[in-house]
């Protein structure tokens, strides 16, 4: 009998040395990679499916989750899970068709339909070659990487606030839309700018997007601060004597930094512009050969930033690293591009 009971109570600790094993590994896994992305009802009325949301408390969204905003001037916000945000104007509804984020954050794929009405959505920049960002109308389906862009199914437009869309109908025809350029959804043909901003344009709905869009990057950049000189410690490891693991899991760490600060990056902080070409010129020299193509063409994007904010002490740094990786890209054809954005 006394066999039994020491046998008994020997299995009930194993049992708690697992639970509590397995619940410190769960709470490291999840606060390594955080899956979950959230919606948020801002002012008035929302729905997700049959729920009623609660104004400012984030519900956690699921696989094939329909949201629905309903009274005037309701306004709902998504947070994915990598940053980036998509807003639902009133009697907007859309349904969530991918939410997948490997382990390691390597590979991010995120695409839902607007179904009724305009959205507003701030993208992350992808590097991986595999990542995306997907929004679906109708039989249209839009393609995006670090893009601001708005969709208004009504008023039958795609506008890009900053850098391109690639826009594909159900016939495989593929059309790049360039910042500034608003095209018409139904026969694919642009819209003159003057027209669109005189008389198409929501423009209530754009000052309020542009208002939340300033906030959220000035409340990331104060979250970002506190990380500041890890970044900056990242940004100046040695690499040459790193195993192919360990240049793995630094190529993993670093492209999440750099997602960060790109996204948060503004014109009048060179600082940050600087320590994010740092950051990427690392990711560069040790990203796979399948992802060089999307890290250098990036860099293009950044020659025009450059050029724009007239940050000029970082145009030869760019040019170098550009010229140095020119295999990758068609320099010409890439650089005439982002000039006449």
């Amino acid at each position: 009998m006394q066999k039994i009971e020491n046998k008994f109570i020997y299995f009930i600790l194993i049992l708690l040395v697992f639970i509590i094993w397995f619940s410190i590994y769960i709470s490291l896994f999840k606060k390594w990679v955080d899956r979950s992305s959230y919606v948020e009802l801002i002012e008035w009325e929302a729905y997700v499916n049959d729920i009623f949301l609660v104004k400012n408390q984030k519900h956690k969204l699921t696989l094939n989750d329909v949201v629905k905003t309903t009274k005037e001037d309701s306004l709902a916000i998504i947070e994915w899970w990598d940053w980036s945000v998509t807003r639902l104007w009133w009697n907007t509804s859309i349904q969530v068709n991918e939410l997948y984020v490997s382990n390691n954050k390597e590979k991010l794929n995120i695409s839902f339909e607007l179904m009724n009405w305009k959205t507003w959505s701030n993208v992350v920049s992808f590097v991986p070659e595999d990542s995306y960002f997907k929004q679906t109308f109708a039989d249209t389906e839009a393609a995006v990487r670090w893009t601001v862009f708005n969709v208004d199914l009504e008023k039958d437009y795609l506008y890009v606030v900053d850098h391109k869309v690639d826009l594909t109908k159900s016939t495989w025809e593929t059309i790049e839309v360039e910042e500034k350029k608003p095209i018409s959804l139904s026969n694919f043909t642009f819209i003159q700018l003057e027209e669109f901003i005189k008389n198409i344009r929501d423009n209530a709905f754009d000052e309020l997007n542009r208002k939340f869009d300033i906030e959220l990057i000035n409340k990331l950049k104060l979250e970002l601060q506190s990380k500041i000189n890890n970044l900056i410690a990242l940004s100046n490891t040695k690499v040459d004597d790193l195993s192919i693991e360990d240049k793995k899991e630094l190529y993993n760490e670093l492209l999440s930094s750099y997602q960060e600060l790109n996204f948060v990056w503004s014109e009048d902080d060179s600082q940050l512009f600087d320590l994010k070409l740092s950051i990427k010129e690392k990711l560069l020299n040790i990203a796979p050969e399948n992802e060089k193509q999307a890290i250098v063409e990036s860099f293009i994007y950044d020659l025009k930033d450059s050029i724009g904010t007239k940050s000029y002490d970082s145009l030869e740094w760019i040019l170098t690293v550009i010229n140095s990786n020119s295999q990758y890209v068609n320099i010409k054809e890439q650089v005439k591009l982002c000039i006449t954005i």
